[in-house]
C-alpha cells in the first residue's frame, strides 16, 4: 500500500522478525547475518532447484541453447525441464486403453523437478454423456488402475510429481452438454475430485511408485471469496474432502491481471498470501496435516496481440508485453522463498520456443530474433536475479510490510533481496549488523517498466551503502563480499500454529475467537497473526485483535501489496504483529472484533519465532 508503516509490524512471511521503529528508523532493512534462520524445523538453505524453473520440457533433448541458459544462470545441469502436458492418461483414446507391456522391473526412479499433467476431458472423453448424473465409479477406478499399471511397467519418463488433470474444475463445463447449469457443474466437480481420489490411491498402493508423488487439483481460478466463498466451498474445500487424503501435494495456479496495467488486478501480495493460508489452513482441519503446496503455474497473463488468430501467420509475441511478467514472478517467488519448508517447487509460466505465430510465444522464455536464431527474451532477467544466490538463511527485518526481502550467506559472502511492493518508489534505511571484513558490495538491479523494456543495472561500492532507492517492481540483489567466513552464532527459528475453526462470518462488533493450540512460547522472540480476510470494499481492515486477554495495537498498514481496488472485494492477508510477551505455552485464545458486517475470517495462522544459542 502507499502508506508507510507506524510503530513496528512483521513481515515474517518474506522472512523477517518484529523490529520496533524505537530503536530504527522508518523503512529501515536490518540484516544479521550470524544469525542463522530455518523454517520450520529444518530449512534454512536456499532450495534453488524449487524456484529455479520455467513451464519448458527438453527431456533428454540436445539443445545447445537449453543447455547455454542453464550454464549462464547456474541452474542444475540435470534440469531437463519442469511440466509437459504428457502422461499414460495422454494415450487413452475414447475410454480406450493401450495394452501395457513388460519393460520395468522394480522401484522405478523419476525426473528430478519434472511435472507430468493432463485434461479432464480425456478422461470424460464422451460428449453424449451427462458427467454430472452418471455413474462412473467402476470407470474411475479401471483408469486409476490403468495409470499406476502403466507408470509402473512401461512408462519411460517417470515424472516426480504427477498431476492428473490441469485446471479441470475451471473448465467444468466441458464435462457435460449445456451451460449455465451450476448444480450440474457442482456435480462434476465432485466426479473429478472423486476421479483423483481413486488416481491417488492407485498409484499408492504400488511400492514401485514410492518416488513418484500425485498432486491436485491444480486450480486455475483460485477466486475462493466469490459469492462469499462459494468458490472455495464447491471447488477446493470440496477437492480436498473427497481426495486430500489420497493427495500427497495439493496444487495451484497463482496469476496477476493481464495488459499493462494489470487489467483484473494483482494476486502477489496480500491475496496469494491469503490464498495459500485458506488451502494450509483447510488441510489442517479437514485432513490433520498441512499438505505441501505446488505451485505448477504463476506469474503474469498475457493477452493475445491484437489482430492475432491461431491460423493467420501473424505474430503472438511483443516483447514488452512479454517482459511484464517479470515483476509478477518476482513478486511471488519472494513470497514463495519464505515457504519454502513447505513448498514442493513453484514453476513461472514462462514457455519454451515456440514460433512467434503460435499462441503461447507471448509467454515465451525464448522467442526469434531478426537473424532467425532463438533468443531468450525479457524473461531471462527473473533467472539473473537468482544466479549467484545460494547458502543458508539469515536474520533480515523490516518496518515496510511492502517491500519484500530475503537474506542468505554462503561462506564470504551474504547476499540480500529486495523487492517493491509499493506502487511508489522507496528509500530504504540498509542497517547491516556485520561490516568488519567487508571488501565491497555489488548491487544488482532488476527494473521491470511498464512502458519500455527491462533494464538491469549493475554497480559496485567498496563501503556498504547506508540507503538505497527501490522503484515499484524493481527487485534489487546486494552481495557483500567478506575477507573472512561470516560465523553463524546464533538460531533464529519459526513456528506455524493454524486454528481449528475457519471462514467465520464477520459481524459488526460481535467477536471471533479463535484457538491455538500446544503453542511454545517463552516470552521472547516475536509472532505475527496471519489473518485472512474477504470482504466488500470500504469495509474495515483494522479489527480490534486481544490475545489472551490483552489488546494489540495495530500498525497502520498491515496488508502486503496493494488495496485490491481493482478487484471486485478485497480477498487478503491481514498480518498483525503480536508482541512475544501476550503469548504463553500451551492454549491461547485470540479474539478479533469489526466495527462493520460484512464478509468473512477465512483463515487464522500464528505464526512465532524464537531465538537460541548456535549448540556447541
Amino acid at each position: 500500500m502507499n502508506t508507510k508503516l507506524s510503530k513496528w509490524i512483521s513481515t515474517t512471511i518474506v522472512g523477517m522478525s518484529l523490529l520496533s521503529t524505537a530503536s530504527y528508523a522508518q523503512n529501515t532493512i536490518t540484516v544479521k547475518p550470524t544469525i542463522q534462520r530455518y523454517l520450520g524445523e529444518s530449512t534454512s538453505k536456499l532450495d534453488r532447484d524449487k524456484y529455479m524453473q520455467a513451464h519448458i520440457w527438453f527431456g533428454d533433448k540436445e539443445d545447445k541453447e537449453f543447455e547455454a541458459f542453464k550454464r549462464a544462470y547456474n541452474i542444475n545441469p540435470e534440469y531437463k525441464g519442469s511440466r509437459r502436458f504428457w502422461s499414460p492418461l495422454s494415450t487413452v483414446k475414447a475410454g480406450k486403453r493401450p495394452k501395457v507391456k513388460n519393460r520395468y522391473k522394480g522401484v522405478r526412479e523419476v525426473t528430478p523437478f519434472s511435472v507430468s499433467t493432463g485434461r479432464a476431458t480425456t478422461f470424460f472423453y464422451d460428449r453424449s454423456v451427462d458427467y454430472s448424473e452418471m455413474d462412473v465409479t467402476e470407470y474411475s477406478k479401471d483408469l486409476a488402475a490403468y495409470l499406476a499399471e502403466r507408470f509402473k511397467k512401461d512408462w519411460q519418463e517417470m515424472p516426480a510429481i504427477y498431476e492428473p488433470y490441469n485446471e479441470p474444475m475451471v473448465h467444468a463445463k466441458d464435462l457435460y452438454p449445456g451451460k449455465g447449469q451450476k448444480d450440474k457443474s457442482n456435480k462434476a466437480i465432485i466426479k473429478v475430485s472423486e476421479s483423483l481420489r481413486e488416481i491417488g490411491r492407485a498409484i499408492h498402493a504400488v511400492p514401485e511408485l514410492q518416488n513418484m508423488k500425485v498432486a491436485g487439483y491444480a486450480s486455475a481460478w483460485p477466486a475462493f471469496e466469490v459469492n462469499d466463498f462459494d468458490v472455495w466451498d464447491t471447488r477446493y474445500r470440496s477437492f480436498i474432502d473427497i481426495a486430500g487424503k489420497d493427495m500427497d501435494i495439493l496444487s495451484v495456479h497463482l496469476y496477476d491481471g493481464k495488459g499493462l496495467n494489470n487489467s483484473g488486478g494483482r494476486r502477489s501480495g496480500s491475496n496469494a498470501e491469503a490464498i495459500l493460508d485458506l488451502i494450509e489452513a483447510y488441510s489442517y482441519i479437514s485432513i490433520g496435516e498441512v499438505k505441501p503446496i505446488a505451485i505448477t503455474e504463476y506469474g503474469r497473463l498475457v493477452d493475445d496481440q491484437p489482430g492475432w488468430t491461431a491460423k493467420n501467420g501473424k505474430s503472438n509475441y511483443h516483447p514488452i508485453e512479454n517482459s511484464q511478467a517479470v515483476r509478477s514472478q518476482m513478486h511471488m517467488a519472494m513470497a514463495f522463498m519464505e515457504r519454502g519448508d513447505n513448498l514442493v517447487c513453484a514453476i513461472p509460466f514462462s514457455t519454451s520456443k515456440q514460433s512467434p505465430t503460435k499462441k503461447f510465444a507471448k509467454a515465451g522464455l525464448w522467442t526469434k530474433g531478426e537473424s532467425g536464431e532463438w533468443e531468450l527474451t525479457s524473461r531471462k532477467y527473473f533467472f539473473e536475479v537468482l544466479k549467484d544466490v545460494k547458502g543458508n538463511r539469515v536474520h533480515i527485518g523490516s518496518d515496510n510490510v511492502d517491500i519484500q526481502t530475503q537474506a542468505f550467506v554462503d561462506g564470504k559472502q551474504l547476499y540480500v533481496i529486495l523487492n517493491n511492493l509499493n506502487e511508489e518508489t522507496e528509500t530504504l534505511n540498509l542497517a547491516i549488523d556485520e561490516t568488519k571484513g567487508l571488501k565491497n558490495v555489488k548491487i544488482k538491479r532488476i527494473k521491470t517498466y511498464v512502458n519500455q523494456l527491462p533494464e538491469l543495472v549493475n554497480e559496485s561500492s567498496k563501503k556498504a551503502p547506508s540507503t538505497i532507492d527501490i522503484a515499484y517492481g524493481e527487485t534489487i540483489v546486494l552481495t557483500y563480499n567478506f575477507s573472512k567466513p561470516l560465523a553463524t552464532k546464533k538460531i533464529e527459528y519459526s513456528t506455524k500454529y493454524y486454528a481449528s475453526e475457519y471462514l467465520k462470518p464477520i459481524k459488526a462488533n460481535q467477536a471471533n475467537t479463535f484457538a491455538f493450540q500446544d503453542v511454545v512460547a517463552d516470552g521472547k522472540g516475536s509472532a505475527v497473526l496471519r489473518l485472512g480476510v474477504g470482504r466488500a470494499h470500504g469495509k474495515s481492515l483494522q479489527p480490534k485483535v486481544v490475545v489472551n486477554g490483552k489488546e494489540v495495537t495495530l500498525p497502520e498498514d498491515v496488508i502486503r501489496g496493494y488495496d485490491q481496488h481493482n478487484r471486485k472485494q478485497f480477498f487478503g492477508l491481514l498480518e498483525i504483529p503480536v508482541p512475544a510477551e501476550f503469548l504463553k505455552s500451551g492454549d491461547n485464545i485470540v479474539s478479533i472484533t469489526f466495527p462493520d458486517t460484512n464478509g468473512r475470517i477465512s483463515s487464522a495462522v500464528l505464526k512465532v519465532i524464537g531465538f537460541s544459542k548456535k549448540s556447541s
